[in-house]
């Protein structure tokens, strides 16, 4: 674990801001790829020559996430990824993904950021269905999440991973059923199902607060996410984290490393990073506006805005909260080894209480959530989290 590291880019500009989202994103009609570009190998070279430990980690993952990564020229890409194997030592089989809007590519554009080196697509469909993309904001019709596919196929793509959403406003069960329907029909090697969140700071968080957001009633939410769940898991495909689904073998080896607590780092305006060590382990995180972010670049050579270095009882939390996230669970063997320690018995009251409650299990020595835990897993963990 210690000999391999993560890569996050985080590429903060989009089109326009979708109502239901709180990451750190800005709309922008005119991007300035390439300055941003720049920034980013900027910080990672100064990063590297601050820590020259860094360059005996081998990368085994980078992700290009958003904001709406595909707005970036494919040339200032391949810079980026160049950029990333000149300072770094690489993984054989190195998984690249880029995550893409379908109504910002084109057969062309897709083919170079395969030249490029992108070898994964994580394509941001959220529905096929017209009322359900105009009632969630997106910018791209059904016709262009259709052809963004066929476009990544005919580019040679062979790993593909597509985001739908469900829950959103007006949504009947009949119609996720038929997001369902096509998206399998689709056979990309990676679903992700996500049930719309309200999230502050957002416009849907403040039409609801003024009764004009109207969202399927709770029951609802959890009949489409199992269907989704049996839908998927008949069609052969793995659920392997609370919202995350895959052919075998194709499960997403970047997220993957956040949910066993693995090393990442991260470039970009408001991008986090996490060791493992010092300790129990240390985190930072850059500054979020872009413009202040690219100025600190070009000032310092970084534009870390926070740190942290995380007590054992942080970073046992950190290891119950996301190893629950898979649906294998939490290998306490390697739990134990990890922390050389038992879970105190605050943790270890509520666990039992859970398991006697039909939410928890053990089995071959791991503790998961159970069916009956998965349909209401936020709400367990955020209860395991309160201490």
């Amino acid at each position: 674990m210690n000999n391999t590291i993560g890569v996050y880019i985080h590429i903060p500009f989009c089109m326009t801001k979708c109502p239901y989202c709180d990451f750190n994103s800005i709309a922008l009609s005119n991007v300035p790829d390439e300055d941003y570009i720049n920034a980013v190998l900027r910080e990672m070279a100064f990063l590297v020559k601050e820590r020259p430990d860094l360059m005996h980690k081998r990368i085994e993952t980078i992700y290009i996430g958003g904001g709406t990564p595909s707005l970036i020229y494919p040339p200032n890409i391949k810079r980026l990824i160049n950029g990333i194997r000149e300072r770094f030592i690489s993984s054989e089989g190195q998984e690249i993904t880029i995550e893409v809007n379908p109504g910002t590519v084109s057969q062309v554009r897709l083919s170079q950021y395969r030249e490029a080196g992108i070898n994964r697509l994580s394509i941001g469909a959220q529905s096929f269905s017209e009322k359900g993309l105009k009632s969630i904001g997106r910018i791209h019709s059904v016709k262009e999440a259709l052809s963004c596919i066929e476009y990544a196929r005919k580019a040679g793509f062979d790993n593909l991973g597509i985001d739908l959403i469900f829950g959103t406003p007006g949504q009947a069960l009949a119609e996720w059923d038929s997001d369902l329907t096509t998206v399998i029909s689709m056979r990309p090697e990676h679903i992700s199902v996500y049930s719309l969140t309200i999230e502050q700071d957002t416009l849907f968080y403040n039409l609801m607060a003024e009764g004009k957001l109207l969202i399927p009633h709770e029951d609802d939410v959890i009949a489409m996410y199992e269907l989704a769940i049996d839908r998927l898991e008949s069609s052969g495909y793995n659920h392997y984290e609370i919202s995350n689904f895959s052919l075998k073998g194709l499960e997403s080896r970047h997220n993957s490393r956040y949910w066993l607590g693995m090393e990442y780092i991260g470039f970009g305006a408001g991008a986090h990073s996490y060791f493992s060590t010092p300790d129990w382990g240390i985190r930072w995180w850059n500054e979020r506006d872009p413009y202040r972010y690219m100025q600190n670049i070009k000032d310092s050579g970084q534009a870390v805005a926070g740190r942290e270095r995380l007590t054992m009882e942080e970073a046992l939390s950190e290891g119950l909260f996301l190893g629950l996230r898979k649906m294998k669970g939490i290998d306490m063997e390697r739990f134990k080894k990890r922390f050389n320690t038992e879970l105190p018995d605050y943790w270890m009251k509520k666990i039992k209480v859970f398991k006697t409650e039909g939410f928890l299990e053990d089995k071959d020595n791991h503790l998961r959530l159970t069916r009956k835990g998965i349909l209401i897993s936020n709400e367990l963990i955020t209860d395991l989290m309160l201490v």
